[in-house]
């Protein structure tokens, strides 16, 4: 059968869709990046938040149509909108044959192999699934980087987060898997390896003897992957022994540290268990151990009961705190949460406006840093034909993390995509930069 799979949501389900895809292309399917070639059509759905949610349902839809209309016979829906909503979805869209939750992804040939005549495959089994480095997996993208899982689900149960109901508790993988699964990239030409999980600095917390996040730094540290980079830091478990670890293992200089916010009731009513004063304290000791450390993180606003006052405190935060990188989302009102149940919800309007006051502020912090780059010699790492169709190429500086953050257009032709350049920044706004190679 031939199969076309979309990918939507977070870095965590790109991974998800490359292991489907493995899995698939092991029983003998073929995979197609054409959606009106393909007899099965699979979409990885995001659930996170609303407008997360309404990309997911816009999806399905469109690709009915192609079951309707053309060649395509199954379609097949997974991921987190499936688990979150898998018997509502059934009732709702007949047009789809499947339905795979997060827990149960591993059974995807199975349900394609069966999929004639059935619409009983709704996603039931709670999130258990742990891939391994003998998954087989199929990199998608074709660029450099690949993302690496190194644990799944949370327990932090942050009020206005729906994660632990649609991935799970916390669950880490060994660390050696890992370590396998990290070289064996490398040697398949992967240039830089980025960790994520829901919560990494829980990692491996559960796993008897396992060693924690810190020791699994050193041990990639000994890999031969040229850049390993690792996002999503809660500030309530930075300690010690990961500060001293980041410092001493061979990881990029970058530090993503979501704080959610500063205001420190609004941090207790998220449940986030860690003051204004800590991340503060956490931010400036990393910039005194690692002088040139790249800081980014992500702002929550609009949160029930939030004030003027309290976004006032966050942007007195983020001008104090002068973060390299930050992203801002407007809260959404996620039903089966804690915080979706409070009556002082915050008017969309009223959200929308201060995302807006957010991101002015972060505008002027985030170009006197990229001011700062103008004429300086930097290391590229080239990833492939560039976005805007007035540059050959594009890379990005260890400073910036794949997909979130900006890039650097290059405008010299002969580079190649996968190496390692060195470029003049010889332009810059807020979010990207020029470069030119250095002769």
């Amino acid at each position: 059968m031939k199969i076309y799979l979309r990918t939507l949501g977070c870095p965590k389900n790109q991974v998800d869709s490359e292991l489907l895809l493995g899995l698939l292309d092991r029983d003998g399917h073929a995979l197609t990046e054409r959606p009106e070639e393909a007899d099965c059509l699979i979409v990885n759905t995001c659930a996170f938040i609303d407008r997360a949610k309404e990309e997911s349902v816009e999806a399905i839809l469109e690709l009915s149509r192609l079951k309707t209309e053309g060649r395509a016979r199954y379609l097949v829906v997974s991921g987190c909108l499936s688990q979150r909503y898998g018997a509502e979805l059934q009732a709702e869209l007949p047009e789809v044959d499947a339905f795979l939750g997060t827990g149960d992804l591993d059974r995807v040939v199975e349900v394609i192999r069966q999929i004639d005549g059935r619409r009983d495959w709704v996603a039931g089994a709670p999130p258990g699934y742990v891939y391994s480095a003998e998954t087989p997996r199929i990199l998608s993208t074709g660029a450099p980087y690949a993302y690496v899982k190194i644990a799944e689900g949370c327990d932090m149960g942050c009020r206005f987060c729906i994660i632990p109901f649609m991935r799970g508790p916390h669950r880490s993988r060994p660390l050696r898997d890992i370590v396998t699964e990290v070289e064996g990239l490398a040697q398949r030409g992967i240039q830089e390896v980025v960790l994520v999980s829901q919560d990494t600095l829980a990692y491996g917390r559960e796993l008897k003897g396992n060693g924690d996040f810190a020791d699994l730094l050193l041990a990639l540290s000994e890999t031969s992957v040229p850049w390993l980079r690792f996002l999503y830091v809660h500030p309530a478990h930075v300690n010690e022994r990961f500060l001293g670890a980041f410092a001493r293992a061979r990881v990029l200089p970058y530090l993503d540290m979501p704080i959610q916010h500063a205001a420190d009731d609004i941090l207790k009513a998220m449940r986030r268990q860690v003051t204004a004063k800590r991340m503060a304290e956490i931010i400036r000791e990393v910039r005194q151990r690692i002088p040139d450390v790249t800081v980014r993180t992500t702002v929550l606003v609009g949160y029930p009961g939030e004030t003027d006052a309290h976004v006032a405190a966050l942007t007195e935060f983020m001008e104090e705190m002068r973060f390299d990188r930050l992203g801002v989302f407007a809260y959404s009102r996620e039903e089966g949460t804690p915080a979706a149940e409070r009556p002082d919800q915050i008017p969309d309007e009223v959200k929308a406006g201060r995302v807006q006051l957010v991101e002015a502020t972060q505008e002027r912090i985030s170009w006197d840093a990229q001011r700062k780059l103008l004429g300086s010699a930097q290391t590229v790492l080239v990833d492939g034909p560039a976005q805007d169709a007035a540059y050959p190429w594009e890379g990005r500086l260890p400073s910036q993390a794949p997909e979130i953050d900006g890039v650097v257009y290059l405008t010299t032709s002969t580079l190649v995509p996968g190496r390692f350049a060195s470029v003049r920044i010889v332009e810059a706004d807020g979010h990207d930069l020029i470069g030119e190679a250095v002769r």
